[in-house]
């Protein structure tokens, strides 16, 4: 069985390994940072998972067309990231701007600030990857959500999708996005870290 990762904006791809060994063992896992070329070794995979900007490139591929071949999982996803937009982002569109500039600037102490912001484990000591794709990823995440990925959305998650957020996120209204991805499950006590979410999700077929 082979199951792809997408991870979060700022995530060290091989950071999840742990975790996926937990939530599928035995299964050959590939990680990949949320960049829109990961899509293209996602889509024969059995399983794909993607998390936050990782499930926000699977969403927009879907509505693009874009069809994959075995179960998708979204963890903490959404249509757009800032809240002048509606859809469940908690953070403003000048605070994503910020970040970037801050990024460019200094970018340990800028990831270190989005971590904890976010609740999440440890900040990396490196850059997770390259600058180009962390800059990249913040531009998406300054954008609206196109009008294909607000009908796709609209339509409910397709048959063998299923998608959780945490109702105590920091960076998203779970109640919000749930509202506007109809088939987005609601996990109590759970933020924008993977632990929880996952949690939620083991009891159901994701087995080798």
């Amino acid at each position: 069985m082979q199951v792809t990762w997408i991870g979060g904006w700022g995530m060290t791809p091989a950071a999840l390994h742990p975790l996926a060994q937990q939530f599928v063992p035995g299964a050959t896992h590939a990680f990949f940072l949320p960049s829109r070329s990961a899509i293209e070794s996602a889509v024969g995979s059995d399983c794909v998972v993607g998390w936050s900007l990782g499930a926000w490139r699977i969403l927009d591929a879907a509505a693009r067309g874009v069809g994959f071949r075995g179960r998708v999982l979204l963890l903490a996803p959404f249509l757009a990231f800032c809240s002048e937009y509606n859809l469940g982002g908690r953070c403003s569109q000048i605070q994503v701007k910020w970040l970037r500039r801050w990024v460019q600037r200094e970018p340990l102490a800028a990831l270190h600030d989005f971590y904890q912001r976010a609740g999440l484990n440890e900040s990396p000591t490196a850059l997770p990857y390259a600058m180009e794709d962390l800059l990249e990823g913040l531009d998406r995440l300054a954008e609206d959500a196109s009008p294909s990925l607000r009908r796709f959305a609209s339509s409910g998650l397709p048959e063998n999708w299923s998608a959780v957020i945490g109702d105590s996120d920091p960076l998203l209204d779970g109640s919000t996005v749930c509202r506007t991805l109809p088939g987005c499950r609601l996990v109590a006590g759970a933020g924008h870290a993977l632990e929880k979410l996952l949690a939620s999700v083991e009891e159901q077929s994701y087995a080798v």
